[in-house]
């Protein structure tokens, strides 16, 4: 798990680096950048930006953005997610009104062991006799 600020709000999201991770929800943003009729080819390395769903669904329902070229990229992309799942309004909703709320699992995913919390099933340290000899 790795732990990511919301571009807009700044929320910490735990975001899952493989696809046997669940995190919170969220949908991630990568920018890759390469260069055309140029030789050799340049690649920079891809950025990933996290919103939260809350963000992700505002950004998508507001206005158009006046800030250039990569914002409204990005906004016509978060439009186009939101209209395609139908699912992203119900998250967002339950994230806005609770926001602590765990988590539900994708179907056919595995809880994360690492976020249960420890228990101790018997003593760390075996009993030890105490001589009360001198």
């Amino acid at each position: 798990m790795k732990i990511e600020p919301c571009v807009r709000c700044g929320r910490a999201l735990k975001t899952a680096e493989t696809i046997n991770e669940s995190g919170d929800p969220a949908v991630i943003a990568y920018t890759v950048l390469k260069t055309t009729g140029i030789r050799p080819r340049a690649t920079a390395t891809a950025k990933r930006r996290s919103f939260c769903m809350p963000c992700a669904v505002s950004i998508a329902f507001g206005p158009s953005p006046e800030s250039g070229a990569f914002s409204e990229d990005v906004y016509q992309s978060l439009v186009d997610l939101v209209t395609k799942a139908q699912t992203l309004h119900q998250v967002a909703w339950e994230q806005k009104i609770n926001p602590p709320a765990r988590p539900r699992l994708m179907p056919g995913s595995q809880p994360d062991k690492s976020l249960e919390p420890p228990v101790l099933r018997g003593p760390i340290f075996p009993a030890r006799q105490l001589s009360g000899t001198g």
